[in-house]
């Protein structure tokens, strides 16, 4: 259902700036339902009333001051909720006005409003290199980084949540606030992926309709503001050789809309090839006039549906693509990408079949073929051919030592740092390497994370608002109770069948074992003698 509260009240509220770069600062909590009664920004709620989505308006510029016009219907933006102790709330600190609700604090009491309808343009502090980036496709799976992957410039994390959408910009149902959080109170900067679906068909109609450029643009712009990104990813892949200019024109019109509003922006591109739709539909030179980075993916110089085994980064391989891309981008805006992952390459009767090995998974294969592993120092990697029952399993290996190889290019080539492809498939000895290697500025040492406190300030409630929130989770705690309780109830008695049916069956062979028994004992009492007969 699409709801609107009419804005009662304009409050002249000071420009909120708390997500700037990666800065944390103290939360100033409100109830979820309070917000949605102050908010002057359509919203909806999906069936369960677990997730909401307000409608932001189209933003306009002028000089250094953001107008939303509340006549358009706006764009979609998951609405950022935090959970505490059963309860949901609206962090109003952390986000910016663009989510229709601000607070003034008067004697220490906090008063929430909707939000005027101008506000300044952030102030974000542009990341310093040598960048330490790590690309995080399930965001939603495994711990966060506790500490700098390296402490020598800045951070950056980029989880998967955005796709361009023939209607516009689709957001993950996983984005979470929380993850921003997390990251940003351990030093990082977030700047999300965005990606073309890799599917050029799609990606030609976006592109010939310009139409849809500035729907992105401002969503991307909407996004980073209420949730705190400083940057983000262009992943583009398999896109058409005749949309090259298309494609190029689009990287420098998102750019620039969000350099508008102090957002910075990269691109990933892939080494070079003769492959129109995955290396020469790419203008690097254009793209590094427009964005801040350009991101190569040095991995893949063997790729998943080869027929023919190889490694995935060779260092001769990587050094000459990352030599040959700084004539074309500067070496400042180069950012250098390296695999955290291998692939064994399976030969079976002349065919081949690659499969994809995370570098925390290798350790297996130096265990148990240690006499098959050999170090290849012109492709700087070690190698094993291993026998098996139908072929032969071949692998390069990328692990520490490799990848320093490899890292020691951001400081010998002056790059702007390095992106690693993908958070989790590392382990403990690749991130202690990339902790201590050198990118430039010598070996970094890293001070230990301390987290800011994060004093919650709620609006102020009447008795009965109070009284129904303290009802509703009283309520929730119980219903929980009841069907865990229900739940162990159900274990107990299909546990309690189990035994029983154990024991009918235990009696039945039993009883089973002792008619055997006793027909045998018949059959032999029963049986006649044979007579051996004897010819004289």
């Amino acid at each position: 259902m699409l709801r609107k509260f009419a804005m009662v009240t304009t409050l002249a509220a000071a420009v909120l700036s708390s997500i700037s770069g990666n800065t944390v600062k103290a939360e100033v909590l409100v109830p979820l339902q309070q917000y949605l009664n102050t908010t002057n920004r359509n919203y909806e709620a999906n069936q369960y009333k677990t997730s909401y989505t307000i409608y932001v308006p189209q933003l306009e510029l002028n000089g250094t001051t953001i107008t939303m016009n509340p006549k358009a219907v706006g764009e979609p933006v998951k609405l950022p909720i935090i959970k505490r102790n059963g309860m949901e709330y609206v962090d109003l600190e952390g986000t910016t006005p663009l989510i229709g609700v601000t607070y003034t604090k008067n004697d220490g009491q906090l008063q929430i409003s909707p939000a005027p309808e101008t506000m300044q343009v952030l102030q974000n502090k542009p990341v310093q290199g040598p960048l330490s980036w790590a690309f995080d496709p399930w965001p939603n799976q495994g711990a966060p980084y506790a500490e700098k992957l390296n402490a020598s410039g800045d951070n950056i994390i980029s989880p998967s949540w955005f796709k361009l959408h023939s209607l516009g910009l689709e957001s993950s149902p996983n984005i979470d606030i929380d993850y921003v959080k997390v990251y940003k109170t351990n030093g990082y900067h977030v700047w999300p992926l965005i990606t073309n679906r890799f599917d050029p068909g799609f990606t030609s109609g976006i592109l010939a309709d310009e139409a849809l450029w500035k729907k992105y643009a401002q969503n991307l712009i909407h996004y980073a503001y209420i949730y705190g990104f400083s940057g983000y990813n262009f992943d583009f892949e398999n896109v058409d050789y005749a949309d090259r200019d298309r494609l190029t024109k689009f990287v420098a019109y998102l750019a620039d809309e969000l350099h508008k509003y102090n957002i910075q922006s990269s691109v990933d591109v892939t080494g070079y090839s003769n492959s129109p739709n995955w290396s020469l539909v790419y203008d690097r030179k254009s793209f590094a006039d427009s964005v801040d980075y350009v991101v190569l993916m040095a991995y893949d110089e063997t790729w998943a549906k080869s027929t023919i085994a190889g490694p995935v980064a060779s260092y001769p391989w990587v050094r000459e693509h990352t030599e040959k891309m700084t004539h074309e981008v500067p070496s400042h805006k180069l950012v250098l990408g390296i695999p955290f992952y291998t692939r064994i390459w399976h030969e079976v009767n002349g065919s081949t079949r690659g499969e994809t090995l995370a570098i925390k998974n290798e350790p297996t294969y130096f265990s148990n073929y240690a006499s098959n592993i050999i170090w290849n120092d012109t492709l700087k990697s070690y190698y094993a051919a291993i026998p098996t029952a139908s072929g032969t399993d071949k692998i390069w290996f990328e692990e520490h030592k490799s990848l320093d190889y490899k890292l020691n290019l951001v400081k010998e080539f002056k790059l702007a740092g390095f992106a690693a492809w993908r958070k989790g498939f590392e382990d403990d000895t690749i991130l202690a390497m990339i902790k201590e290697t050198d990118l430039g500025k010598g070996v970094p040492t890293a001070k230990p994370v301390v987290e800011e406190s994060k004093p919650v300030v709620e609006q102020l409630l009447t008795k009965a608002e109070r009284k129904a929130l303290e009802k509703a989770a009283k309520e929730k705690t119980k219903a929980e109770a009841k069907a865990a309780k229900k739940k162990a109830k159900a274990a107990k008695e299909q546990q309690k069948a189990a035994e029983k049916a154990a024991k009918e069956m235990a009696k039945a062979e039993e009883k089973a074992k002792k008619e055997a028994k006793t027909n045998a004992s018949r059959e032999e009492a029963t049986t006649i003698p044979s007579v051996q007969v004897v010819k004289k």
